[in-house]
């Protein structure tokens, strides 16, 4: 779906006129009653993110509140290159200090390790062939190795010293 440059400044005439940024939170004044309604305390959806819908299209509230401090920002570009990225990874925290633009690569590289690894280290593995921990990364869909290691540690400070200088670019 194309978004014309008209969609973008109508979406950014809305969120100057409909809505307002305080104390955190996002609110959104209810048409009837004129009462400001807070969107931050919604619940969010089954992906952990609030919702929002908007002249009938549904907007991720972080992106909303990126919007909304970052007038010149694409709501509508859902390329790989534009993902609001929670620095925190607390998908709740929608403060704006908390919120940053990141390719898909760096977003999927700030999470959090999942639950069934081997390893208590996120990109650390246990290769069974081989007898050895193996540290890996992956950088824009391709896994690379970092190393074989005895040592389990060994294997989560190699991960932790090229992931936290992959990280710094995005800061």
């Amino acid at each position: 779906m194309k978004t014309s440059i008209q969609d973008i400044n109508k979406m950014r005439n809305i969120l100057n006129h409909e809505f307002k940024y305080e104390d955190d939170k996002l609110y959104k004044i209810h048409k009837q009653s004129k009462k400001w309604i807070c969107l931050s305390n919604n619940k969010p959806g089954t992906r952990g993110y609030i919702q929002i819908r908007i002249n009938g299209r549904t907007y991720s509230l972080h992106r909303l509140i990126y919007l909304y401090h970052n007038h010149k920002w694409n709501i509508h570009d859902i390329s790989p290159e534009n993902e609001i990225d929670h620095d925190d990874r607390v998908k709740g925290n929608n403060k704006i200090e908390n919120l940053r633009i990141i390719d898909n690569s760096g977003n999927n590289r700030n999470k959090d390790k999942r639950p069934n690894c081997s390893s208590i280290y996120k990109g650390v593995y246990w290769d069974k062939r081989m007898n050895k921990w193996i540290a890996r990364i992956s950088i824009n869909g391709k896994k690379i190795i970092l190393g074989y290691f005895d040592d389990e540690n060994e294997a989560g400070l190699m991960y932790l010293a090229v992931y936290e200088e992959i990280m710094e670019q995005y800061e």
